[in-house]
């Protein structure tokens, strides 16, 4: 019997992983795409904690208690205490941990940032390929690019057994242990091969997989990682949201769903939030890229707003001076259907600081306003409301409202300081943003060990939860606290690693 089985190669699995091999465990890794890493290729790759060598190296004092006591404040302590009690004080090792294998960290690092709500100390840490203001990157890849050679050299020794396209199909409980369905995706050219095989259509393209074959183990281990690409689970835990998600192709909750069919307890799903600034290209496909089109409405610490935005009855609803995210955030899913439009004029588009979608350039989004997908140009405010099928009187009369603030630099309705631009050159433009889900927040319940709870709040024997499968309400409650999800994925996979290895 293998003593520990983990679901999911992604940022948790492999940080599991690697801990378990270094402890001399045998470990066996079921993972169904075709390469390890999971959102590691996607992640911005922030990373926070308190107490870090990195920070007494420049001079920063800071603790895991301060870290805690930041992190409970931006959630208004609706994260859970335990889970995030237990994540800071792991999460200054787990930083030293990748500084000691060679992480490249961006020189100016930890630094605040302001994507968030900010912490009120320098604990944010990312590397060299990590986001780094006005470019957008996949950074991930400066911890993947440390973390791939231990990994590698595990695989090598025959200490982590890969499965690649392999897929959990369930587990149950078994004796003493439990007992692992699995389902490997077999290659076109071996399928004729492959005994009991079930031929499937693939967008147009034949695949198979062989019959489900079940592995035996002591411990699983679930970190396969989010459901953001599942729409049908998202909507069973969200009834009132309608997902537009830039989640990756393999976050459909396959491992929540397994763990709720043996009696798990899924949490959190109340605490779910939203990303702001998502563009819908393909209208009701459901789909944003963060990578590539990324409206930026989260903050006006990066950009400084020569827009208004407006909702579907076309009025404005908040300050778009605001600094802090969340009370934005909070405003823009409260609108109907959680959009809002985002309206400017010519002058504004040209304006130094930096384009409203930072990966384009002006002329590109003015492009894309000509053909009226999710963006649109008109010569009036009144020809705009008719293309965006906004109220015409309404917005007229919202813009006309905002001029007037503009000229007596008084906002009247909701107290903009920052008013320097009329919205009054022409051709004017509108573009339809979207509250999108980045990752989700809804999990598995777990316990101060990361044991996974059932129904009746009791740990369920030998089964086991890390990364965004727990959810992000467990370490950031109903708000987004900045590394609080890539970090604990790492700490808490490190944890179950050690902690199952010795066990």
């Amino acid at each position: 019997m293998t003593k520990i089985i983990i679901v999911g190669a992604g940022t948790a699995g492999m940080a599991c992983a690697i801990r378990a091999a270094g402890c001399g465990a045998q470990v066996v890794v079921i993972e169904k795409d075709s390469q390890v890493g999971g959102t590691l290729h996607l992640t911005a790759g922030h990373m926070s904690a308190g107490g870090t060598k990195r920070q007494a190296e420049r001079g920063i004092v800071d603790s895991p208690q301060q870290h805690y006591d930041d992190v409970m404040r931006i959630s208004n302590h609706t994260a859970n205490p335990d889970v995030v009690r237990l994540a800071t004080q792991l999460a200054p090792q787990t930083i030293d941990w990748l500084q000691e294998n060679g992480f490249p960290f961006e020189p100016n690092t930890p630094q605040f940032i302001y994507g968030h709500t900010p912490y009120q100390t320098a604990r944010t840490h990312w590397g060299t390929t990590s986001y780094s203001g006005t470019e957008i990157k996949w950074a991930g890849s400066a911890i993947f690019d440390t973390m791939k050679p231990l990994w590698d050299k595990y695989v090598t020794e025959g200490k982590i057994e890969l499965h690649l396209n392999t897929r959990m199909v369930s587990i149950a409980q078994e004796g003493n242990g439990w007992e692992v369905a699995i389902e490997k995706k077999v290659e076109e050219e071996e399928a004729a091969r492959a005994l009991q095989s079930v031929e499937l259509k693939n967008n147009n393209a034949t695949t198979a997989r062989a019959a489900p074959s079940k592995l035996n183990t002591q411990n699983v281990v679930l970190t396969t990682g989010g459901y953001g690409s599942n729409p049908d689970f998202f909507h069973k835990m969200h009834p009132n949201w309608r997902l537009v998600s830039t989640a990756r192709h393999t976050s459909t909750g396959d491992g929540a769903l397994a763990a709720m069919a043996v009696g798990a307890q899924f949490w959190n799903a109340d605490k779910h939030t939203a990303t702001l600034g998502g563009l819908e290209t393909e209208p009701n496909s459901g789909r944003t890229d963060f990578w590539k089109n990324w409206g930026r409405v989260s903050n006006s610490m990066d950009r400084k707003p020569r827009e208004i935005y407006v909702n579907a009855h076309g009025r404005r609803f908040m300050d778009e001076n605001l600094n802090d995210p969340d009370p934005r955030e909070k405003a823009a899913e409260a609108q109907p259907d959680r959009k809002f439009w985002v309206i400017f004029d010519e002058k504004a588009l040209h304006e130094e600081g930096g384009c409203l979608i930072p990966q384009w350039a002006p002329d590109r989004l003015a492009a894309e306003a000509e053909n009226g997908v999710f963006a649109w140009k008109a010569n009036s405010i009144s020809e705009l409301a008719k293309k965006t099928r906004l109220d015409e009187g309404t917005l007229e009369q919202t813009v006309a409202r905002f001029n007037t603030f503009v000229t007596h630099q008084r906002d009247e309705d909701f107290g903009r300081t920052y008013l320097q631009n009329t919205v009054s050159q022409a051709p004017f433009y509108a573009i339809l943003t979207h509250c999108f889900s980045l990752v989700t927040f809804g999990g598995l319940a777990v316990n101060a060990q990361l044991q996974v709870i059932d129904n009746q709040q009791q740990p369920i024997e030998g089964l086991y939860a890390a990364g965004e499968i727990v959810g992000g309400g467990a370490t950031c409650g109903h708000a987004f606290v900045g590394g609080m999800f890539l970090t604990p994925a790492l700490s808490f996979g490190r944890y179950l690693g050690q902690k199952l290895a010795t066990f």
